[in-house]
């Protein structure tokens, strides 16, 4: 991808004079920040193909809807197609990323967050309760593949057909269908300064749902922090049931490990597999006993 040659594009498109800086050091899809002639700092962002144009347009409604709310969410100055793909430029917002070890100090102010995505669902956004089923059914679109647990060792077969198994036994749990839902609120996505979180990015993949998938999701990601993990059971547990939790954390540890068999090493490979049996084997045994 010629980034240069991208924002020329862009400044054409916009009549506009973005200037192209430093490439964030994190993200699976790469990133650069620009700066315009007010300096102001911005995202821009570009994937291949054209099909994540409404991707792009569902996002910039919702973070608008919340940010009225006073959700830290970013303001999204122009999208497009340029280059064979999609692009978008966002304001950029202060802080950065929280380490994967944050604190439990951070949890209360995510908890009122995650509180303001309740009802906040905007018509024609994607179903994410039926995302995550089928994911763990059939496989997802570029991701959640099952054929990566399938061939990589009888370990992650047998772990694949266990999440079936589990979600297959749960299919007619109930479940909110109004709120929204980031889909990947993780420590990546989660800004902050000091002892404030300051942002919330990355919407490209927001739908409507139960928001408590995002609880479950910051779970996943926290799991190896005892008070923290806790913390968010708790949270949890009060909206949800342990059967829902059940089938958004089986897509959750799909969605992880197949991402990582395909494109990280083998220490990160592991890190993900042993997490992903530990929290199963605790789902299993919670369901077993309750």
């Amino acid at each position: 991808m010629q980034w240069n040659q991208l924002l020329q594009q862009i400044n054409a498109l916009h009549l506009t004079t973005f200037k192209l800086s430093e490439r964030f050091p994190t993200g699976e899809q790469g990133a650069f920040i620009v700066f315009d002639q007010e300096h102001r700092k911005a995202v821009l962002k570009w994937t291949s193909g054209s099909q994540a144009i409404s991707r792009l347009e569902r996002a910039r409604a919702v973070t608008d809807r919340l940010r009225e709310k006073g959700y830290p969410a970013p303001r999204y100055l122009y999208i497009g197609e340029a280059c064979g793909g999609t692009y978008s430029i966002q304001l950029a917002l202060p802080g950065s990323p929280l380490p994967l070890n944050m604190t439990s100090g951070y949890v209360p102010r995510l908890l009122e967050l995650n509180a303001m995505q309740v009802d906040q669902a905007l018509p024609g956004l994607p179903d994410g309760h039926q995302e995550a089923i089928s994911t763990v059914l059939f496989g997802g679109e570029g991701y959640c593949l099952h054929s990566s647990l399938e061939q990589y060792s009888p370990r992650t077969a047998t772990l694949l057909s266990d999440l079936q198994r589990l979600v297959s036994a749960h299919l007619d749990t109930p479940h909110r269908m109004n709120d929204v839902v980031h889909w990947d609120f993780q420590h990546a996505n989660i800004l902050a300064y000091g002892h404030q979180i300051t942002g919330v990015v990355d919407w490209d993949a927001v739908s409507a749902g139960d928001c408590v998938f995002d609880i479950a999701t910051l779970l996943f990601y926290s799991y190896d922090a005892r008070e923290v993990r806790e913390q968010l059971w708790h949270y949890a547990l009060e909206r949800a049931s342990f059967e829902l939790l059940s089938i958004y954390l089986a897509h959750l540890i799909l969605r992880q490990v197949d991402w990582s068999l395909r494109y990280h090493d083998q220490k990160t490979v592991e890190l993900y597999l042993h997490r992903g049996i530990a929290l199963l084997a605790e789902i299993q045994d919670h369901l077993m006993h309750f």
